[in-house]
């Protein structure tokens, strides 16, 4: 492989580190140090970080004027965005995508194998190994650990890495080895060695022009190729057989989408986290009804993404006129002008309906998210556009008020409510795991190459993070306390009333530590995060906590078979595994009974009704309450959460349309994927499109049968 450097690298098998990490060339990483030259603390934000912030803000794209690389691949604007036939928009994406991969000749990192030299002396205890299950040890062998290291020893990594000084270390290796909070996948990977970067997945916007589609075109190039999972909005960009030019005509989104789905399945190649990506559209816009068919296989295959996900914005325009029964108007990006009309109500069924039918378009009430974001970022004037992979991160993109471009990126790690008890009391847990996730975006700032630019310059400017939770339906069941009740609605409220509060208590006093972030500190804020929480899917790192269920959901099954790449685990619910004891029922019979019922224990005549209600499973459990407990926990989440619904095959249209609904009504920020036992779903970049999506399968739970839990590793 030649690159731009002059140098040679041949590209093997051992060049693809972990999580989708790929060994750069030609890039030399500079090791991180958090003390700014002195031991302790991390460097505090002062005037001249706020200058150095201002100064790494990309340059915004002139509109309308065709750049080296567009000449460089023999295209015009007038061929690009005037031609409305595929064929010649798929021949346009082939010499773009020579170009984009011009401009983004990868840099070398010169070891993917070293670790960092050790800041701190953490005191490890192996015998907390105890705490992981055997699934949880093959999934940290499987992805995680370093040649020689052990499962305390990545702990430790992590911790020295992203730590104040030697007694924060200490606190963090502890948490982390008791199980009371993970860290997302690419800190645990990428954590104290000289390889990749830590952060999870990002967001960014397309200007409605040749030269800003190319730009995002190369941006996702680069985040892909580090191993991070995107969300790009395409709404700014005008539909088809809209004026351009003197007397030329857009070709619209959809061939523009194609090239970004070709570019994530080439990038994706080799990796071993496929790469993934997810395109928003505001349903206002006038290729909407397109777009909501984009992956299904059936049509025109030269107007599908199939290695694409898709979400969409909804606004309570748009929701009004679903409830009043009204039509809609679709309408130009670019003037505003009336393309379109829809029956507001029709539009809604067919967005549920394609739901049920692939688990997408993920859902977001727009107007909800931006009423509800940091007041200093609406004073500003900015604007939430769009969401990630997984539609927990709610964080301005596009043009700035400075009229600079920016990149939001997802910094993650959770917070395990199944521990809730131990950590509670404990005064510095969350200002700890903060100050932790803290060093993790400085981290990155420091790290990122110069074609992050924009990320670089959102992360420096806002500095959010996403703090989320596990654990929650393992608590309950622990505490033998039925999901379905008033006592959960009760426990839920007050976990996240805690955790707001002190995430504010932490925020001020890093940001009278440390100086507040730019975009506060403008409008005289002392908040060092512009936002602190998001409750993003956990599926490998609750595996990796004890198996405790993931995010804010509710168990799939008390008992399946999950497949890794060392081989197949039996899980079972360990809570009900202690019940059935205490009866003497924790035979082979009786769990062959639950894994024929699809993993419901509500066949167990031996059960009492209440213990039943507490063992109920995702697809059991009225739907109603996951409303209700998100609702009641939004407002102390200043982002948004990974919300799955669950719906048997046989649910009623009326009824599932009420439910998204009532999400609206009840101030719900967004849906993640609508999960139907007879549903197969979509996949990784190239593995099939629709039919084998990267939601789980819907459980068949025969014997002897396996079913994969295989979401989007990003955000986990």
């Amino acid at each position: 492989m030649d690159f731009r450097n002059g140098s040679d690298a041949e590209v093997n098998s051992s060049d693809v580190m972990q999580d989708g990490q790929v060994e750069m060339p030609g890039f030399e990483l500079t090791s991180f140090d958090m003390t700014g030259g002195s031991a302790g603390k991390a460097p505090a934000q002062t005037a001249a970080n706020k200058a150095a912030a201002n100064k790494t803000a990309p340059k915004t794209p002139k509109a309308n004027r065709v750049t080296k690389h567009e000449k460089e691949a023999g295209v015009s604007p007038a061929i690009a965005m005037d031609k409305t036939d595929t064929a010649s928009a798929a021949l346009v994406a082939d010499a773009l995508l020579a170009a984009a991969t011009t401009a983004v000749a990868a840099p070398r990192v010169s070891d993917s194998k070293t670790i960092n030299a050790r800041r701190f002396t953490i005191v490890t205890d192996d015998a907390r190994d105890a705490l992981l299950t055997d699934f949880g040890k093959e999934t940290l062998d499987d992805r995680y650990l370093l040649p020689g290291e052990k499962y305390q020893d990545l702990f430790a990594r992590v911790a020295d890495a992203y730590s104040d000084d030697q007694d924060h270390a200490q606190r963090i290796y502890d948490y982390i080895s008791k199980l009371w909070f993970m860290p997302a996948t690419p800190v645990l990977s990428n954590g104290g060695t000289g390889r990749g970067l830590p952060i999870s997945c990002y967001l960014n916007s397309v200007d409605d022009s040749l030269e800003g589609i190319l730009a995002t075109w190369t941006e996702n190039v680069w985040l892909a190729s580090r191993g991070g999972g995107i969300g790009t909005y395409w709404g700014n960009v005008r539909g088809i057989g809209e004026p351009v030019g003197l007397n030329g005509k857009t070709s619209g989104i959809i061939p523009f989408v194609r090239v970004m789905d070709s570019l994530t399945l080439a990038i994706s190649q080799g990796s071993l986290r496929r790469g993934s990506a997810a395109c928003y559209l505001d349903v206002s816009h006038p290729e909407i009804e397109e777009f909501l068919e984009i992956r299904k296989t059936s049509g025109d295959f030269n107007r599908k993404a199939l290695n694409l996900h898709h979400g969409v914005l909804l606004t309570d325009e748009f929701m009004e006129a679903v409830r009043d029964g009204t039509d809609f108007d679709l309408r130009s990006p670019k003037d505003g002008s009336v393309r379109g009309t829809v029956h507001a109500r029709s539009l809604f069924q067919k967005l549920v309906e394609v739901r049920l039918a692939t688990g997408e378009p993920y859902l977001v009430f727009s107007d909800t998210v931006n009423r509800t974001m940091p007041k200093h970022h609406r004073d500003l004037g900015l604007k939430v556009s769009t969401s990630n992979l997984c539609s927990e991160i709610t964080l301005p993109t596009g043009r700035d008020h400075l009229g600079n471009d920016r990149t939001a990126v997802c910094c993650l790690s959770s917070l395990n409510l199944e521990t809730w008890e131990e950590w509670k009391g404990e005064k510095r847990f969350v200002e700890d795991v903060l100050r932790f996730l803290d060093n993790v975006l400085q981290d990155y700032i420091d790290r990122a190459p110069d074609e992050m630019a924009r990320a670089r310059y959102s992360a420096a400017r806002e500095r959010s993070v996403g703090m989320g939770v596990m654990g929650f339906h393992s608590y309950l069941q622990k505490r033998g306390i039925a999901f379905e009740s008033a006592m959960a609605k009760a426990l839920n409220m007050q976990m996240f009333q805690h955790i707001a509060a002190k995430a504010d208590e932490a925020s001020l006093l890093l940001a009278q530590e440390r100086g507040a972030c730019p975009d506060a500190a403008d409008m005289g804020v002392m908040q060092r995060f512009s936002c602190k929480m998001a409750i993003a899917p956990t599926a490998s790192i609750s595996i990796i906590c004890g198996g405790t269920s993931a995010c804010i959901e509710p168990i799939p099954a008390n008992i399946y078979t999950h497949k890794t790449l060392s081989g197949s685990f039996v899980v079972k619910n360990p809570y009900l595994q202690k019940l059935l004891a205490s009866k003497s029922k924790d035979s082979t019979n009786v769990w062959n009974s639950i894994l024929e019922h699809g993993g419901s224990v509500q066949q167990l005549d031996f059960l009492s009704p209440e213990e039943k209600a507490i063992y109920k499973t995702s697809f059991e459990i009225d739907q109603r309450w996951l409303l209700e407990f998100a609702a009641d926990r939004t407002p102390y989440i200043d982002q948004a959460q990974s919300l799955n619904l669950f719906i048997p095959a046989d649910v009623d249209k009326w009824d599932l349309m009420m439910l998204h609904f009532q999400a609206w009504e009840k101030g719900i920020k967004s849906l993640y994927y609508l999960r139907s036992k007879s549903v197969q779903r979509a996949g990784f970049a190239g593995s099939g499109g629709v039919e084998a999506d990267n939601t789980p399968e819907a459980p068949k739970f025969e014997i002897g049968e396996t079913t994969d839990y295989d979401e989007c590793l990003a955000c986990q």
